[in-house]
């Protein structure tokens, strides 16, 4: 589905998509269903290159709402420290977990790029932090939420569309052919790139590539010219894939 209108902003000050974005949505699928029973990753994780591994950095609200859930960190659970903003519109809401610290609380009325909290390593995060290394691990697990939205993500969509600005490169690159019957993360990325570029609007990130994909990759290939438009990506989508959207 497609929140008409909805533009995020990025969840940390100096966002660059290529050095700041660590795992995109619906990848590492096999970690996923076993663990989670999701198709894959239903978020994205943004890091932070620093000597504190980004622990500490301020967490920005991407959108203007109210803060409606605050979870602390439970051993052995995957959210860690967590936040949720729920929309001003009552669309969806947006949650940050693996936190290290709140500067928020529930009922708080906040806006777009306000500190609602700092990033850490709380919860379930890899590597996981130990007395040789306490920072491991730390990242910012961004989500989107949808209620009442059904897909195999439970609500959860993808929020690479809403935050990417038309110009940013991404840490992808499409280095195989793809086709009918084909997975693994390069198709979620394949996905997420339909859906910014217009597509995909009935289905998320799956690393699966499906007849859905199919259709969508002819729509793209006629879109911009590619010849011929059988929805298979081969070397001349490619190009223009990683042309538009890689930053390798």
């Amino acid at each position: 589905m497609r929140l008409e209108n909805l533009k995020l902003s990025p969840p940390i000050n100096g966002f660059n998509a290529a050095k700041n974005l660590s795992q995109l949505f619906g990848t590492n699928p096999e970690l996923y269903k076993r663990e989670f029973g999701i198709p894959g990753h239903n978020a994205l994780d943004f890091v932070w290159a620093d000597e504190k591994r980004g622990f500490g950095t301020p967490v920005l609200a991407m959108h203007d709402g109210v803060v409606s859930q605050i979870n602390y960190d439970v051993p052995h659970k995957t959210k860690g420290n967590g936040i949720y903003v729920f929309s001003s519109d009552g669309r969806f809401y947006t949650n940050y977990w693996h936190l290290a610290t709140f500067e928020a609380q529930v009922g708080q009325v906040v806006k777009a790029r306000q500190v609602i909290g700092t990033m850490g390593n709380s919860g379930n995060v890899t590597p996981k932090p130990s007395p040789e290394c306490p920072l491991c691990g730390t990242h910012l697990h961004g989500g989107l939420f949808v209620p009442n939205h059904a897909n195999d993500y439970g609500g959860f969509v993808d929020p690479l569309p809403y935050l990417f600005n038309g110009e940013e490169k991404l840490p992808i690159f499409f280095g195989r052919d793809m086709f009918f019957g084909k997975t693994g993360d390069d198709v979620s990325w394949l996905q997420t790139c339909l859906r910014i570029e217009g597509f995909a609007e009935d289905y998320d990130p799956i690393a699966v590539f499906g007849f859905k994909t199919l259709r969508d990759v002819s729509k793209l290939q006629k879109k911009h010219g590619i010849s011929p438009a059988m929805g298979y990506v081969g070397k001349v989508t490619r190009s223009f894939l990683n042309g538009k959207y890689s930053a390798y």
